[in-house]
């Protein structure tokens, strides 16, 4: 069971966060769906992410494959046709519902600029479409297969994309982000991930940095832990404090999704850690911890 170790609030020299045109800003929000489930509260969520950072809301709409019969299989010549009509008109239902569901929430938030793309998951245009974006928003994940060969979308967006990921877990209600947990172990991908949430993490009512079993990581923290980064994001204006956890024998991942629970975190913020090379979308445990058990959004970054 983890133990609490210590709560440490900045202190010394008051620092001047940043303001004005030094400020980070969300330009462009990409939301990915598709219609294997209802996507009416990611779409609240990235809406009210729009909102709020003032952003343009783009939403990539991956077509589900075309339904068949095994009698259609054996259609021939114009009985073929009538297939391929029929296919057509029931995907363009599916589609026409679900931008609906875009439009909605557009047109309730006032998100000026939004845009609608749809692709097939065939398309090699896929990433491509989070590769520009500031923020992309997916749905997380409900399980880890290790027998499948390929990555789901959510596993290659974080991988290959280079950008910032939001994963949206299933059943959650939407919500503004107010109170975010960040998990702290002062690597390159922890680094990136406070870099790519800068924006919500100062405008956000209260932060938390949590870092977890410290003292095997001493060289990395330094003298203080926590300290450098709580600075660096006080300069950038967030209300932060810092939180140090042993971990006992739990693992990691679930110490990071209790502390989150207890926070009362709207968010969760973190680097996304490979297990492997060969199969980079094959993350290590505390990543796939969260990944696929998360039941808040969760930024990952790598």
């Amino acid at each position: 069971m983890a133990s609490k170790q210590s709560t440490w609030f900045p202190v010394g020299e008051p620092v001047s966060p940043i303001t004005g045109k030094g400020a980070v800003e969300l330009g462009e929000i990409v939301v990915f769906t598709d219609n294997r489930s209802d996507p009416t509260s990611m779409l609240e969520f990235a809406g009210l992410l729009a909102e709020d950072n003032g952003g343009r809301l783009i939403n990539v709409f991956m077509q589900p494959d075309a339904p068949i019969t095994p009698q259609q299989t054996f259609a021939r010549g114009t009985l073929m046709q009538d297939v391929i009509a029929i296919q057509d008109s029931q995907l363009e239902r599916i589609e026409d519902l679900q931008r609906a569901r875009f439009d909605h929430v557009v047109r309730r938030r006032v998100i000026p600029g939004s845009e609608w793309r749809s692709l097939s998951h065939s398309s090699t245009q896929v990433a491509v479409q989070a590769y520009y974006a500031d923020l992309v928003v997916v749905a997380r994940p409900r399980r880890f297969d290790p027998m499948c060969d390929l990555p789901g979308l959510a596993e290659s967006l974080i991988s290959r994309s280079g950008r910032p990921i939001i994963l949206f877990p299933p059943n959650h209600r939407a919500s503004r982000i107010r109170r975010i947990l960040v998990g702290w172990n002062a690597t390159r991908e922890s680094i990136r991930a406070v870099a790519d949430a800068l924006p919500l993490l100062a405008r956000a009512g209260a932060v938390e940095v949590l870092i977890v079993d410290y003292q095997h990581q001493q060289e990395r923290h330094g003298q203080q832990p926590g300290a450098d980064i709580a600075r660096h994001l006080l300069l950038h204006g967030a209300k932060v404090d810092v939180q140090l956890l042993s971990s006992g024998a739990q693992d990691v991942g679930h110490v990071l999704l209790s502390q989150a629970a207890a926070f009362g975190a709207d968010l969760l913020v973190m680097g996304a850690y490979s297990h492997s090379k060969l199969h980079e979308w094959m993350f290590g445990g505390v990543t796939r911890t969260v990944l696929y058990e998360a039941d808040l959004p969760v930024l990952m970054s790598r």
